[in-house]
């Protein structure tokens, strides 16, 4: 009677993994343009510019998108938000340095000395992947 009572649990869970949602991650459709202006911080966290790099990129296919959406798709920049100052060029923006900045549930904006520009995170609850 116990060994049937097990057996139905284990199908029961079994049947219900089947129908459970999991992130697709082949559905995150990287920004070609974007994906280049960022892909020197994944280089430097994986390895050279070499067959390093090339290796870990063709062998870990998610983990590649997900630190790319990551690196150029957690924040924005909000353009013009004061009057004087700089444009900001978001290829120079290592995201990771704000992380600490990263509001739970809102937009938190970050300011740099000298740029009219301003970086906007995304909040936490809307990231799909956080190193």
């Amino acid at each position: 009677m116990k060994t049937n009572i097990k057996l139905l649990f284990i199908g029961i869970f079994a049947f219900m993994s089947f129908f459970s949602f999991s992130q697709d991650w082949s559905k995150i459709k990287l920004d070609p343009t974007k994906e280049q202006k960022f892909e020197p911080y994944l280089v430097f966290r994986h390895g050279s510019a070499g067959q390093d790099y090339q290796t870990w990129k063709a062998n870990n296919k998610f983990q590649y998108v997900k630190e790319m959406w990551y690196f150029s798709e957690s924040f924005y920049v909000k353009r013009n938000y004061s009057n004087e100052g700089a444009t900001l060029n978001e290829e120079i923006i290592d995201i990771s340095r704000f992380e600490s900045n990263r509001k739970a549930n809102e937009e938190a904006i970050v300011t740099l000395p000298g740029f009219k520009d301003v970086i906007v995170l995304l909040p936490t609850s809307k990231l799909i992947y956080k190193p």
